[in-house]
């Protein structure tokens, strides 16, 4: 199957390394947890084993839970920010923009236990 046909979140994978689908071009490395670029004619396997949830975020947060999502997403952003440039994939501020656009809002928060934020 090819890359763009997996939907974020979804596992799978690509030469011989596992993978979560993060963004349109983006995944992140199970092992070492660093965000890759995948070429949208890249051929990838679907992990079977992969039980599909749906992706569900609450309708309302208190203000802290806010306030610490907030925080860990400028993180997220930053530590893709900075992979991207240290790997020389970003070097125009148009490659900047490219990576956060890929870091989907959904799919990061889809990632916490709702119970688990402060």
């Amino acid at each position: 199957m090819r890359f763009p046909l997996l939907k974020p979140g979804q596992k799978f994978l690509y030469q011989e390394k596992r993978y979560t689908k993060t963004g349109p071009m983006t995944a992140s490395e199970e092992e070492s947890g660093k965000t890759c670029m995948i070429r949208r004619s890249a051929e990838v396997t679907l992990l079977q084993d992969q039980v599909e949830s749906q992706q569900v975020i609450p309708q309302q947060y208190a203000r802290d839970q806010v306030v610490d999502l907030l925080k860990a997403y400028q993180q997220e952003l930053k530590t893709r920010l900075s992979d991207a440039i240290g790997s020389q994939q970003a070097q125009q501020p148009a490659d900047l923009i490219k990576v956060v656009d890929e870091c989907d809002v959904v799919t990061f928060l889809s990632q916490f236990d709702h119970a688990d934020i402060s």
